[in-house]
């Protein structure tokens, strides 16, 4: 398991800097992984509530069961924060190319490190579909007063997976593994449609009923 010192030993205002310095490895998909976090935090706090959809030993026990799913969900998405694949990349590039065994170790390295960098957005966007789908399972037993924490929830999560998804689509061009590329292109839209599904769902779940 990855060490999460970055972020827990980080204080908010110093993590905000490091994600606006050119010179820092976290930057898009850092972002998104910690908005789909702050989200999961939401969803952990509507599943605590006191009060249930309709106080029913059910209720508490999918709540439980999807808050201890959520918790390992946020760890994972800490730890993707964690991974400097940008330092990888950077190092590849940078190693030397004068002769043909050299070009030829450095052009592998690299696509090593490339690929390495296109799995964590992966990761994110799948953690965020994890996430809405907890999100579904808190809507329909939480209270009406957990409403807006998983509304709230449901658009951090979107945006980080949206986030994660146009940082990985960046990548794939400079990809030269197709096996590799083509899975990944066909997960995309089976991800994106999932993740829409599920939050909307979800907010149909926590929306007032007509007055």
């Amino acid at each position: 398991m990855a060490t999460v010192s970055f972020v827990t030993e980080t204080s908010l205002g110093s993590f905000l800097a490091a994600l606006a310095s050119p010179d820092n490895p976290h930057g898009t998909v850092s972002t998104a992984a910690f908005a789909s976090a702050m989200g999961t935090s939401l969803l952990l706090k509507a599943a605590a509530l006191p009060k249930t959809r309709s106080d029913s030993a059910d209720d508490r026990r999918v709540l439980f069961a999807s808050a201890a799913a959520l918790r390992d969900v946020q760890e994972q998405l800490i730890e993707t924060i964690e991974t400097e694949t940008a330092i990888r990349v950077f190092a590849a590039s940078r190693m030397p190319e004068g002769s043909g065994t050299e070009r030829k170790e450095r052009v592998a390295a690299l696509q090593v490190a490339l690929r390495a960098a296109a799995d964590v957005p992966l990761e994110v966007m799948r953690l965020c579909v994890a996430a809405l789908t907890h999100a579904e399972r808190v809507a329909a037993h939480s209270c009406q007063a957990a409403s807006r924490n998983v509304h709230l929830a449901v658009a951090l999560l979107r945006v980080g997976f949206d986030g994660a998804r146009v940082n990985l689509e960046s990548k794939l061009n400079s990809l030269t593994d197709a096996s590799y590329t083509t899975a990944v292109i066909d997960e995309i839209p089976r991800l994106s449609e999932e993740a829409t599904t599920k939050a909307r769902t979800a907010e149909e779940l926590m929306r007032l009923p007509a007055a």
